[in-house]
């Protein structure tokens, strides 16, 4: 093309979160002077909400609400629309599944070329009309970006034509997390090693799971300390749980951090305890820093981390196995440190944020020519 390619995503804000993280990093790194980006979100709040405004793209404010069923939700659809049609967007992209419908619907209405859907979970825990909303999202749209292969699969059985799946993972910056200053702090002052979770305290992320592997180990003498970082509405449940469980000493909750890159160095073993997963973006920058991993075999993380080589990988929802898995970690800190230097190996040559925006670029670029065909 003789111009610059203008895209529009559709966003529902900018928290902290492993999908607003991606695209922080995929904004920051498009090429200027082969893309025009405007950025719709339905509300301009977030921890990152100045870092994206700090890269210069105009930002909407849908002022949608909490719901997109409401009157407020409709009268924020009407605003993209007018936003549509005022910068006249080559392609259309939702992220997460209010978006993904709006930006689907608009798409189509206002005859953008390429409209696309972005597909990040396995919706183990979407509602009905959650599903069904994103079904006709997924019907409407000319393309569907899926961070895994075992979400692109969810695509498919969403009605979207396998030739539309473009499985596209997330990248992670591995000099970021490779090289950061550790933060003293996270090892306390005893000794023990550090078991080590970064997440949203939420229903997917299972962190029961995790806390009864966590006692499994404490009954059996091991010793340790356990940081969970992140937060979420589950918060409270889970202090209560560890408290029951004898756990109130040995777990710390750290709540959000910005500097999660200083946090990892000073986990012994990171441990990813999920019922559900897209593609983990807390795995992979456990990883980018070498730090060895426990993980449950969900969604795209097999697809991520190999068993007996970069990781551990054990079936979800089974503390026991859990258990074993940090036990062999932590009793065998030459192995542990082996399969974390082949982790950041592996994400470095197949899962660079480099990788992942360039393949971003060649996606947009290939689906404006498909559609200018067409």
């Amino acid at each position: 093309m003789n111009r610059r390619i203008r895209v529009l995503y559709v966003v529902g804000n900018f928290v902290a979160g492993g999908a607003e993280r991606h695209l922080l990093e995929l904004w920051r790194r498009l090429d200027r002077e082969r893309f025009e980006v405007q950025i719709a979100v339905f509300q301009r709040e977030g921890q990152f909400a100045s870092e994206v405004a700090s890269l210069g793209w105009p930002i909407h404010d849908l002022d949608v609400g909490s719901t997109i069923y409401a009157p407020k939700g409709w009268r924020g659809f009407a605003r993209l629309v007018h936003h549509v049609m005022a910068f006249r967007p080559d392609v259309i992209q939702g992220y997460l599944f209010g978006p993904n419908l709006f930006a689907a619907i608009a798409g189509r209405v206002c005859g953008v070329p390429v409209v696309v859907v972005s597909k990040r979970n396995i919706d183990a825990f979407e509602t009905p009309r959650q599903v069904a909303a994103q079904r006709l999202a997924h019907r409407l749209a000319t393309h569907v970006v899926a961070v895994s292969e075992a979400v692109g699969e969810t695509s498919v059985a969403l009605g979207a034509k396998r030739e539309r799946v473009t499985v596209i993972p997330n990248g992670v910056d591995v000099e970021r997390f490779a090289a950061a200053q550790p933060d003293p702090s996270v090892r306390g002052e005893n000794g023990a090693p550090v078991v080590g979770s970064v997440g949203c305290l939420a229903a997917r992320k299972d962190y029961p799971n995790l806390l009864e592997a966590l006692a499994l180990l404490d009954r059996r003498g091991r010793a340790f300390r356990a940081v969970v970082v992140g937060e979420g509405k589950e918060r409270g449940a889970l202090e209560r749980q560890a408290e029951q469980l004898g756990l109130s000493s040995r777990v710390r909750f750290l709540g959000e951090r910005p500097d999660v890159e200083r946090l990892l160095p000073g986990m012994d073993v990171f441990v990813l305890a999920s019922r559900e997963e897209g593609i983990p973006n807390a795995l992979l920058e456990a990883m980018a820093a070498a730090r060895p991993a426990v993980a449950t075999a969900v969604g795209g993380t097999p697809e991520v981390m190999e068993d007996g080589r970069t990781g551990w990988l054990v079936p979800p929802r089974d503390p026991d196995a859990l258990a074993a898995a940090l036990e062999a970690a932590l009793s065998d800190p030459a192995e542990a440190a082996r399969r974390g230097t082949a982790a950041q190996r592996a994400v470095r040559d197949r899962m660079s944020i480099e990788s992942m925006v360039t393949r971003h670029q060649r996606f947009y670029e290939a689906a404006v020519r498909g559609a200018e065909a067409s």
